[in-house]
């Protein structure tokens, strides 16, 4: 029975790690759900406001700032802007959208233009620049993320659904961004918008230890120190290094040579080194 647990102990040890490299973590750059005021955000166009910001309730029925607009004329173009977000070092950030949005065909005025789909933008700056003017409200100089369709619609006497959809957004070099949203012809309310990057958490791993980092290119090269009571060994040592994905995971298995000093010997899965009980 020994046998057997020693056998054992040491693959649990190996899927433990594993687990750890793989768990990313996020930091939230906005969050209207989490908002006690008005938004307050820019609507356009300024002759006929089609935007309307109203107080609702989310999915735990928790009062929440939201945006809604039923276009009577699907023709038009209207547009919603967001007030500058800081990206905080992040190149690509996720932006996380909950709506509603009602089918064409139940709606008391039905047209041909009529859209159940919405047009996502953003807009990279330095410094809280934009006006009811500035940007001008056209694709360029915005950037087009993406055209967002509704998975559930809003039907008469139809159950009433939410979509939540993800969208990836960047890459970012200015120290902020604005996000757009573009209606032209959809009857939808905006219930929430949450944008977040995500990042590779701090790490033990083989006896070596590596910071919070984040991801800047498709794989960010991370370097790493010894854990305490640990020091790099071999003819040619070199700091040991791990690559944090786009996703905010650590990829594969550290590179290191880092090992414990005399009188200790690694303990909680290579993550220390403890010291070594005489015998």
């Amino acid at each position: 029975m020994e046998f057997i647990s020693s056998r054992i102990a040491p693959l649990w040890l190996v899927l433990l790690e594993c687990l750890l490299l793989s768990t990313a973590e996020e930091e939230v750059l906005m969050n209207t759900k989490t908002e006690t005021s008005d938004l307050r955000w820019t609507v356009y166009s300024h002759d006929n406001p089609q935007w309307e910001e109203v107080s609702g309730l989310d999915e735990e029925n928790n009062s929440v700032r939201t945006y809604q607009i039923c276009q009577m004329d699907g023709a038009s173009s209207h547009w919603l802007r967001s007030g500058l977000i800081q990206r905080r070092g992040a190149s690509q950030v996720y932006v996380e959208l909950r709506f509603t949005m009602i089918e064409c065909s139940s709606r008391v005025t039905h047209h041909r233009s009529c859209k159940e789909t919405f047009n996502l933008f953003y807009y990279q700056a330095d410094s809280d620049e934009a006006t009811p003017t500035h940007p001008s409200w056209m694709e360029n100089p915005y950037t087009k993320v993406d055209t967002v369709a509704a998975d559930f619609l809003l039907r008469k006497g139809g159950e009433r659904k939410f979509n939540v959809k993800t969208l990836r957004l960047g890459p970012l070099s200015k120290r902020g961004f604005y996000l757009a949203f573009q209606a032209q012809g959809a009857c939808m309310a905006l219930l929430s918008a949450r944008v977040f990057f995500k990042k590779c958490p701090a790490l033990a791993s083989s006896l070596s230890s590596f910071p919070e980092t984040v991801p800047r290119t498709l794989v960010q090269e991370a370097q790493g120190v010894c854990v305490d009571n640990a020091a790099q060994q071999g003819p040619r040592p070199r700091p040991p290094k791990l690559f944090c994905g786009e996703d905010g995971q650590w990829v594969g298995q550290p590179t290191t040579s880092c090992g414990c000093l005399p009188g200790y010997e690694p303990a909680d899965g290579h993550t220390r080194c403890s010291e070594r009980a005489e015998a």
